[in-house]
């Protein structure tokens, strides 16, 4: 018990070496003690934690493990998590096609029977995520309309906060601007920085990306932009999560037409791209490549921009493949 609270408490934390560390030692003990439930349930943390690390690999080696365990085998609820979890590690690693597959598997198992309704959320929550970033907008905002439903019957809490958020960034890439505001407006009053200020500094990250995504360079999405830079300079995070974040801040660079500056952060965040997923390395290539063309390097955005094609197809993201390849035969076209 005082191993299962010690880890748990690093997790709250945000400290997730440490809770990793400590939740591998809780489930030997607990292995060796013949506790099943609880090396399940050290087990799931110690996945969770390596995910939190960018591990995703390892972060599925564990869940892969967990899935065949007959605990598992026998609750509907366990099978939702573990589909879930691993929804969200594959999604994070680049595959989202599996990813996607994992998350309507979560879904399927969480609504096999009645279960605790945050399961059921969070599910839905990765089946939405998946969709998102594999571009395939409209199924994203069909399994959003569920998912409000599901939230019209919750109280006020960060689940809740989490879910109007994805509905909000689904509804922004579908040009429903003034839906994904009301909806992010939702996501705030359950968000906010005094309860968490790395979830804080998260959303306000997200709400940037997904509005650039969107195309809009009003104020409020530079506000979002520093409210993330502020706040994360604050609780720190990853590597990779400082890198996304400077991503942000370059896709609104060359939104608003500042392409030199634009071309030196995402020369060094490319320097990096081993930390990022594929698709995000992708858009860091597509947008270098956009702001080359800007200033006539022709030569070294179509070079990007077959990168960024590569990458794109290799993580299942094939609208946006097909959006680089129409830039490249523009920038072939003028050539030509």
């Amino acid at each position: 018990m005082l191993l299962e609270f010690q880890a748990r408490d690093a997790w709250n934390q945000r400290n997730y070496a440490a809770a990793q560390k400590l939740a591998e030692e809780w489930a030997a003990m607990s292995a060796a003690n013949h506790e099943e439930e609880s090396w399940w349930n050290a087990s799931f943390l110690v996945s969770e934690c390596l995910r939190k690390q960018d591990l995703m690999n390892e972060s599925l080696a564990v869940a892969d493990e967990l899935a065949h365990h007959p605990l598992t085998q026998q609750s509907v609820a366990l099978q939702a998590r573990i589909f879930t979890l691993r929804a969200f590690a594959l999604q994070g690693s680049g595959d989202l096609t599996t990813a996607v597959s994992a998350a309507r598997s979560a879904v399927a198992a969480a609504l096999t029977e009645p279960v605790h309704n945050a399961i059921a959320i969070e599910a839905q929550n990765a089946l939405i995520a998946s969709l998102a970033e594999s571009v395939l907008l409209e199924d994203a905002w069909r399994e959003c309309l569920v998912l409000a439903e599901m939230l019209s019957a919750e109280p006020n809490s960060q689940t809740s906060g989490l879910g109007y958020w994805a509905i909000g960034n689904v509804a922004f890439l579908l040009k429903h601007i003034t839906e994904g505001v009301a909806y992010h407006q939702q996501a705030a009053k359950n968000l906010s920085p005094t309860n968490d200020l790395d979830l804080w500094a998260r959303f306000n990250r997200g709400s940037a990306q997904f509005r650039l995504t969107a195309g809009l360079i009003e104020p409020e999405t530079l506000e979002c932009i520093e409210r993330a830079e502020l706040a994360s300079s604050i609780v720190g995070g990853t590597q990779r999560d400082q890198l996304e974040l400077r991503l942000n801040r370059a896709q609104w660079l060359v939104l608003t037409g500042q392409f030199d500056a634009a071309v030196e952060l995402l020369s060094a965040i490319i320097d990096q791209k081993h930390l990022l997923a594929k698709h995000i390395a992708a858009q860091a290539h597509f947008l270098l490549g956009q702001a080359q063309s800007a200033r006539s390097r022709d030569t070294e955005a179509i070079i990007n921009l077959e990168e960024s094609e590569n990458l794109f197809l290799e993580s299942g993201a094939e609208d946006r493949a097909s959006a680089a390849r129409a830039l490249i035969h523009s920038l072939q076209g003028l050539r030509g």
